[in-house]
C-alpha cells in the first residue's frame, strides 16, 4: 500500500495562514520533526502548536529522534520513519519543520531543509509518496535525492 506523506515548513506563519493550508490539504496529523520544539514564533512552541491543532481537530505528536539539527542514532532515526509510516498508513499526515521552503532558489536547487535532504529519501525507499507544501499551498512533487544536500 503506497501512503503518501505531506510536508510543510511554520515559517513565519500567523497560526491561522498555517492552519489554512493543513486544512486545503485536509493533514489529519502533524507530526512535529524538529529536533527542539520550540520556535521564536511562539505560536509554534510544541505544547502551543499541540493544543492549538487539537482544538481544530488535528493530531500531533513531536518526533526529536526525526530532528535534523541534531541528527539522531540510526536506530532511532529508523523508529521516527517507521512511526511516520504507522500513521500514515492511517491518516493523513504532515511532516513539520520551520523552514518554509523545502528547497533554495539557487542556480542549481538545492535541499533547504532536513524533511528534505534526510527524511524524504528513506521514507520513499519505503514506498512513501512525498508532497511538499510550499507557503502559498501549492504542492511541490521532486525526486529529493537528486537534490544536493547537506544531511
Amino acid at each position: 500500500m503506497t501512503v503518501t506523506i505531506y510536508t510543510i515548513g511554520h515559517g513565519r506563519h500567523a497560526f491561522a495562514d498555517f492552519l489554512a493550508l493543513l486544512k486545503q490539504h485536509e493533514i489529519a496529523f502533524l507530526c512535529d520533526v524538529r529536533s527542539v520544539a520550540r520556535s521564536r514564533w511562539p505560536q509554534f512552541n510544541g505544547h502551543v502548536l499541540e493544543e492549538s491543532l487539537r482544538e481544530h481537530g488535528i493530531g500531533y505528536e513531536w518526533l526529536p529522534e526525526c530532528g535534523g539539527k541534531i541528527i539522531a542514532p540510526t536506530e532511532d532515526l529508523e523508529r521516527g520513519l517507521e512511526r511516520i509510516m504507522e500513521l500514515a498508513s492511517e491518516m493523513r499526515v504532515g511532516i513539520m519543520c520551520s523552514e518554509s521552503q523545502p528547497i533554495t532558489n539557487h542556480a542549481t536547487p538545492r535541499a533547504n531543509c532536513h524533511r528534505v535532504g534526510l527524511l524524504s529519501p528513506p521514507l520513499r525507499a519505503r514506498g512513501a509518496e512525498i508532497k511538499h507544501i510550499l507557503p502559498n499551498g501549492e504542492l511541490l512533487e521532486l525526486n529529493e535525492a537528486l537534490l544536493p544536500s547537506i544531511w
